[in-house]
């Protein structure tokens, strides 16, 4: 059986903030891309969690881990919504030609690509 992911707006704009959804006894706090934010007992934790931290933390410095390698680097997002996310490569992400990468929800969820903050 899946589990029901749970969409979380902002009451203000209807903004989409991120997601919530049972996962192993516990609530997971998403963002708008699927990262994990945190793991909480109660619902409304993790829905509050993603209405206070979803949106802001996208102007955060993620780590990306390649799933299978290990590989970390240090990311920034520059887009991102339910259906893909596209990061500068590096610690200095403000500099023009900056590598990017784009990546999809579906390689967040499935763990081919591991973002954290």
């Amino acid at each position: 059986m899946l589990a029901v992911v749970e969409e979380v707006h902002r009451p203000d704009d209807d903004e989409l903030c991120g997601f919530v959804e049972p996962h192993g006894g516990q609530w997971r706090a998403l963002t708008v891309f699927g990262a994990v934010l945190g793991a909480h007992e109660h619902r409304k934790d993790a829905w509050d969690q993603v209405l206070s931290e979803g949106l802001a933390s996208l102007a955060d410095r993620w780590v990306l881990r390649h799933g299978e390698s290990g590989d970390e680097e240090i990311v920034c997002i520059l887009e991102a919504n339910a259906t893909e996310l596209v990061i500068a490569r590096g610690y200095y992400t403000s500099l023009p030609g900056v590598p990017t990468l784009t990546l999809t929800t579906e390689q967040i969820i499935t763990g081919e690509w591991v973002m954290r903050r």
